[in-house]
């Protein structure tokens, strides 16, 4: 029998006890045992307005406990719509680089939807390290009647709402009465409200898998339309659709605790970084610090692409801060990726890790813009000017709501950042080849005239 030699033997012993080996770099990864747990979550349809950590006159406690024990992004950017946003949060490429520049609900239009061996995401490069993952709650970017698409994508167990499908399906409910598919098996709740059934999932989740490195991504059903009233309030729900709105962002608050909780009484909080973040502008106008926020989901205006973001990461810093960096959602995934350890050579992206933002090394240089698309219309902000794609030029600091555009002469600061931003809309394309077959922006187009024309009738 053909013997390796020893030292051979010692060093493949070395690389195993190190965390394998494998095709993304294992070489430079610390032991799989010693790699944080990750726990991230994202809100439908939730902008800065309705988070009081950021001054908004909405009270979010334990939003608030997350941001007191972790660092809160000021100025954090994505776009202003669902599955734009949630492509290039999981991706870490710009929309003009995957082709996916607008709203496209697969479920309801059909088409392949996200490839992950054309755009591999950070969940799948997690699972393939050896994490035990879970998705909790609303992916949208596939159609869920593909069999093993969430397995492809990295997740070994799922709880989700399969979204708004095509044909004959037995439901489209999603708050009461749920229809969700739990590991592979649909069927309606009766009686259930769905952000509890998921919940209730999660928290399994976190108690089964306690004791190894996980993944917890939990992208929640919850505040998107149709709001109802939350199992606080039906018996007697608010009248007016803020009121109910205001519910469903306290109760998704009290959700938030749980999961804080559940770390807590596990005892691997400090071994946990925790990701909270919007995954576009608010549904509805919130207030904050006295000022009436518009409605931002669907626009390329600020409040509709500037989200909350906190982050909860014992390992690196003691939080309880604050940071005005430039941050945008093509950031998470190099993020996510160096905390876990993986290495990202060979792997696009468009963003910049904020592991050295944490870790408040000195020598960290902040980015000098950021960036976000809908469709046709990209923009593009540094620390003070945003510059849309059709040409207006806003000084932010003096004109929040956008109200009147500028020159780009009108100082000598604001002509050196026009050229600059320009440069990046120049540098970024407005998009690129299809992401896939039987993509149609015109199917979203079509399906929201016909909507206009219905409610005017």
């Amino acid at each position: 029998m053909h013997r390796i030699p020893i030292f051979p033997r010692l060093l493949l012993l070395a690389l195993l006890l190190m965390g394998g080996v494998n095709g993304w770099g294992a070489l430079a990864q610390p032991a799989l045992r010693d790699r944080p747990n990750i726990v991230f979550i994202l809100v439908d349809d939730l902008g800065i307005d309705w988070v009081s950590a950021y001054g908004a006159a909405h009270t979010t406690p334990s939003l608030d406990r997350l941001a007191s024990e972790g660092v809160r992004m000021e100025t954090a950017w994505t776009a202003p719509i669902c599955t734009p946003s949630r492509v290039t949060i999981l991706t870490g490429r710009y929309n003009g680089h995957t082709g996916w520049t607008e709203h496209y609900d697969v479920p309801r239009w059909g088409g392949d939807g996200l490839i992950p061996e054309k755009f591999p995401t950070w969940p799948k490069l997690l699972n393939e390290a050896g994490y035990t993952t879970a998705i909790v709650g609303k992916w949208q970017i596939n159609d869920l009647r593909e069999d093993g698409i969430l397995a492809r994508h990295g997740f070994d167990q799922h709880c989700v709402w399969p979204g708004v499908e095509s044909g004959n399906v037995p439901s489209e409910e999603r708050y009461w009465s749920p229809y969700l598919q739990i590991d592979g098996e649909r069927r309606i709740h009766e009686g259930s409200y769905g952000p509890d059934v998921c919940q209730a999932y999660a928290l399994e989740f976190l108690r089964e898998n306690h004791d190894r490195p996980f993944l917890l991504f939990y992208p929640k059903i919850d505040v998107h339309d149709p709001i109802e009233p939350t199992p606080w309030n039906r018996d007697d729900p608010p009248e007016s659709l803020s009121e109910l709105f205001a519910d469903a962002v306290t109760y998704m608050d009290h959700h938030v605790g749980e999961i804080l909780d559940e770390l807590d009484d596990l005892g691997v909080a400090e071994n946990t970084i925790v990701v909270f973040m919007g995954d576009n502008g608010s549904l509805i106008g919130g207030v904050v610090h006295g000022r009436q926020f518009p409605r931002g989901k669907s626009y390329t205006t600020n409040v509709g692409v500037q989200v909350p973001l906190l982050v909860r990461a014992p390992m690196l810093t003691s939080g309880g801060w604050s940071s005005r960096a430039l941050v945008d959602s093509s950031d998470l995934f190099p993020t996510l990726l160096e905390l876990a350890g993986i290495s990202q050579a060979g792997l696009p992206a468009d963003g910049q890790s904020l592991v050295p933002l944490l870790r408040r090394e000195e020598d960290y240089r902040p980015r000098e813009w950021i960036y976000a698309q809908r469709g046709e219309s990209r923009v593009v902000r540094d620390q003070r000017f945003k510059l849309n794609s059709d040409g207006r030029f806003f000084d932010l600091n003096r004109d929040p709501d956008e109200t009147t555009p500028i020159a780009p002469t009108a100082s000598a600061v604001a002509a050196k950042s026009h050229a600059r931003l320009s440069a990046v809309l120049e540098h970024i394309p407005a998009t690129a080849a299809v992401p896939f077959s039987g993509y149609s922006p015109d199917r979203l187009r079509e399906y929201l005239e016909a909507l206009r024309q219905q409610r005017a009738e």
